[in-house]
C-alpha cells in the first residue's frame, strides 16, 4: 500500500496525507503571528484546541498539543508568570530602600559595615523565601488552571457521549420502526387502516390525501393517480408528509429514509425523522428535486458523523477496493424503485457565492446534451476514482454528499447512474 509522509509522520491514505498538511499550514501560521513560549500564550491555545474552537485534523495537529502542554508546565514549574515578575520587581525596590536607610543611621564604618552585611545575608535569606513562595504560589496557579481545564473538558466529553448516545439509540430505533413498515407489507397495511379510521384523515381533508400523493394543489398539477405511491413507502408516508424515498447500500450503516421539503431546503440537516432536534440529522434530498417529473440528478445530503451513521462511512469510498466493493445503492422514491451504480467518487470545495467555478451541487437538470456533457467533464476533474464507462445523456443520476475536512468547506460526493434494468 501506497504511504504518504510528511517529515517523521507517515500516513497510510491519501486522506489522511491531506489533514496532516492542513495542520502544518496552520501550526505555521501559528507559530509565526505569536510567540508560543510565553506562558499565556501556550495556555490560551492550548484551551482553545480542548474546547474545540481551534481545529486538529491529525497526529502532527495532537503532536502539536503535547507540545504546548508540556510548555505550560515547564513554565509552572519555572515560576514565569507575570504575576511573579512583578513580585520580584516589587521585592527588588524594597531592598534598595532598606538599605539606603541603613547607611542613612549608620554613624561608623564598623556599623555600617556590619549592617549591611548582616542586611545582605538577611535580603538573600528573604529573596530566596520569596521566589520558593511565588514559585509554589505560581505552580498551584497554573496546576489549577490546567485542572480546571481537563475538569471541563471532561465534564463537556461525558455530556457529549451521552447526549451523541441517546440521539443515536433514538434515531435507530426510529429508523428501525420505519424499516418495519417498509419491509412488511401486512403491517403497513394495517397502518394505513388504522390511520384512515381517524378523523384527521378522512375524506374531510382532502389536502392532507393531495399532500400524500405528492401534489401541491395548484392547477397543471398531475392528479394523485398518475402518481401512484409505493405500497410499501404509504404507511411511512402517513407519519411525516416530508418522506420522499429510502436508500440502501449493502454491506454499510447506509439504511435510512430520506427526506424533501421545498420550503426549508436545509430543514433535517439537525432534526431526526420526528422533527425533534438531533445531531445527526436526516438524509434530504436538495429542494430543487422533482419526484414527480424525474430530475436529471437527484442529490442527496447528510452528515459526516464520527459514529458512522448517516454519511459517516462514505470516507470510506477514498479507498478503491472499497469503491468497487460497495458500488451498488438501492434508491427507492416513493413513486419508484431504483438501482443505482457508483461511477465517480469526487472532492470538491464549496464556492463562495460570487466566485466563479464549477458547482456539482447545482446540477439538477440537464436541458441538453451539451449541459449533460460539460457536467461530466467537470466530474472527471474532481475525481478521485472514476469508471471508464460514464453515463451517457437521458441517463438519470443520483448524488451522495457529505462533508470532508481534506480543505475548508470541503465536501466528498459519490455519483452514480441508474441501471437500465432496475426499470
Amino acid at each position: 500500500m501506497e504511504q504518504y509522509r510528511i517529515g517523521k509522520f507517515t500516513f497510510d491514505t491519501y486522506e489522511d496525507y491531506v489533514r496532516g498538511k492542513a495542520d502544518v499550514k496552520n501550526i505555521y501560521k501559528i507559530t509565526h503571528s505569536v510567540d508560543i513560549y510565553r506562558p499565556d500564550v501556550a495556555l490560551r491555545l492550548y484551551q482553545s484546541i480542548r474546547s474545540g474552537k481551534f481545529k486538529i485534523y491529525s497526529e502532527i495537529g495532537e503532536h502539536f498539543l503535547l507540545d504546548l502542554a508540556d510548555i505550560v508546565a515547564e513554565s509552572a514549574k519555572e515560576n514565569k508568570l507575570p504575576a511573579t515578575e512583578e513580585a520580584l520587581h516589587q521585592s527588588k525596590e524594597s531592598k534598595s530602600g532598606q538599605q539606603a536607610k541603613s547607611k542613612q543611621e549608620m554613624s561608623s564604618k564598623q556599623q555600617v559595615k556590619f549592617k549591611q552585611k548582616m542586611s545582605s545575608k538577611q535580603q538573600v535569606k528573604t529573596k530566596q523565601e520569596t521566589l520558593q513562595k511565588h514559585q509554589s504560589a505560581g505552580a498551584d496557579r497554573s496546576r489549577m488552571i490546567l485542572g480546571a481545564v481537563c475538569m471541563v473538558a471532561a465534564i463537556g466529553c461525558f455530556v457529549w457521549y451521552f447526549w451523541s448516545d441517546f440521539t443515536n439509540s433514538r434515531g435507530n430505533k426510529m429508523n428501525d420502526y420505519l424499516r418495519n413498515l417498509k419491509e412488511t407489507s401486512q403491517e403497513s397495511q394495517e397502518m394505513v387502516e388504522t390511520l384512515s379510521n381517524d378523523a384527521f384523515f378522512r375524506e374531510n381533508a382532502p389536502e392532507l390525501e393531495a399532500a400524500a400523493a405528492g401534489m401541491v394543489g395548484d392547477e397543471g398539477t398531475k392528479t394523485a393517480e398518475e402518481y401512484s405511491i409505493l405500497p410499501e413507502y404509504e404507511a411511512i408516508l402517513q407519519e411525516n408528509q416530508n418522506f420522499a424515498g429510502w436508500i440502501t447500500i449493502e454491506g454499510t450503516k447506509v439504511d435510512y429514509p430520506v427526506m424533501l421539503t421545498k420550503s426549508d431546503a436545509d430543514y433535517y440537516l439537525m432534526r431526526n425523522f420526528e422533527g425533534q432536534n438531533d445531531i445527526n440529522g436526516t438524509l434530504f434530498m436538495d429542494a430543487r428535486t422533482n419526484l414527480e417529473q424525474r430530475s436529471t440528478n437527484i442529490i442527496i445530503y447528510g452528515h459526516n458523523m464520527k459514529s458512522g451513521e448517516m454519511f459517516g462511512g462514505l470516507k470510506k469510498y477514498l479507498d478503491e477496493e472499497y469503491w468497487m466493493e460497495h458500488k451498488q445503492i438501492s434508491f427507492d422514491t416513493i413513486y419508484e424503485k431504483g438501482t443505482y451504480e457508483i461511477f465517480a467518487v469526487c472532492l470538491a470545495q464549496v464556492q463562495y457565492r460570487d466566485a466563479e467555478g464549477f458547482r456539482y451541487y447545482d446540477f439538477i437538470q440537464a436541458d441538453s446534451e451539451g449541459a449533460f456533457q460539460e457536467y461530466l467533464d467537470n466530474i472527471k476533474q474532481l475525481s478521485v476514482f472514476i469508471e471508464t464507462d460514464m453515463p451517457v445523456y437521458g441517463d438519470e443520476l443520483l448524488t451522495l454528499s457529505t462533508c470532508n475536512n481534506y480543505v475548508e468547506d470541503g465536501r466528498l460526493f459519490l455519483v452514480a447512474k441508474k441501471c437500465m434494468d432496475a426499470e
